[in-house]
């Protein structure tokens, strides 16, 4: 057996938190409020100017410059704040159920990866790993359900790093992007 073992923290939690972010569909979703927040900040500027430079301008356009500065503020808090806020708070539920700053250990058994976090066991068969990759001083393991399984290379506590390679590969195989 090859046995990962780690502590997550909150700093460690929002790290991950902060790598998902640059990715996929989250960086798509950032990019999107990104441009609605450039949009509405570029009419709310217009809105401003006509309002102001004409004062015969209706008095009903004003209450628009209110509405839209209240989109732009929740679009600000939408991209900056609200997901990290929800990572932070999901990390203290865990933390309550867990411990704070909890063991996760990864165990590579002969038949499946078992994940243990506290009293909860999470088994992955190898059958449901779609790749494995080396970025930097991890190893990540996406499951067919898109969920990422991080293995830190120098945290075995029992087996290594090259033993690991040999194992995960053979269970894995064509799915193993190692160097």
């Amino acid at each position: 057996m090859i046995t990962n073992e780690y502590t997550v923290t909150k700093q460690l939690y929002m790290k991950w938190f902060r790598e998902g972010q640059k990715k996929g569909v989250q960086l798509r979703i950032t990019i999107m409020w990104a441009c609605i927040i450039i949009v509405l900040l570029i009419s709310t500027i217009v809105f401003f100017n006509i309002s102001t430079a004409d004062p015969t301008t209706p008095s009903d356009v004003r209450p628009w410059l209110l509405v839209e500065a209240a989109f732009v503020l929740y679009s600000i808090y939408h991209l900056f704040f609200r997901r990290k806020i929800a990572a932070s708070n999901m990390y203290d539920k865990m933390a309550v159920q867990f411990g704070e700053n909890w063991t996760k250990t990864l165990d590579f058994r002969d038949d499946a990866l078992y994940d243990i976090q506290g009293n909860l066991e999470i088994k992955y068969p190898y059958s449901e790993i779609e790749s494995v990759h080396n970025v930097g001083d991890e190893i990540l393991m996406v499951t067919d359900k898109k969920v990422t399984i991080r293995v830190y290379k120098d945290k075995f506590v029992q087996g290594d790093y090259a033993r690991f390679k040999r194992f995960i590969e053979s269970k894995v195989v064509n799915k193993c992007f190692l160097n």
